[in-house]
């Protein structure tokens, strides 16, 4: 948890707010719930949070930190343009695949 903490953090220096899935997330996802409805939105959104923080930002933290792990007191790396895109794209995908599966396991 550590890690995502961390890594979250390194975009607050320029955006003073921390790196989450939000609304600019959510809106391009949106054609998800009229395609597939809410119950698969939900569940897509559920997914892809969870691979998120669990999965991505974790491994986005170790791979700007050129595979070291982030020590307790040191600061965090930067997160670059290029990986928020990468972890936007990551995350719209698992969002796009978790909706798909939910609709083949409901249907």
């Amino acid at each position: 948890m550590r890690v995502a903490r961390t890594a979250s953090h390194s975009v607050a220096a320029s955006s003073d707010r921390l790196w989450s899935p939000g609304l600019p997330h959510i809106v391009a996802v949106a054609p998800i719930w009229p395609v597939f409805g809410a119950p698969a939105f939900v569940a897509g959104l559920i997914l892809a949070s969870l691979a998120s923080f669990i999965v991505y930002l974790p491994l986005t933290a170790l791979a700007l930190n050129k595979g070291a792990p982030i020590a307790e007191d040191a600061p965090a790396p930067e997160l670059t343009r290029p990986a928020q895109t990468v972890l936007l794209t990551l995350w719209i995908a698992t969002t796009w695949l978790g909706a798909v599966l939910s609709m083949r396991s409901l249907g």
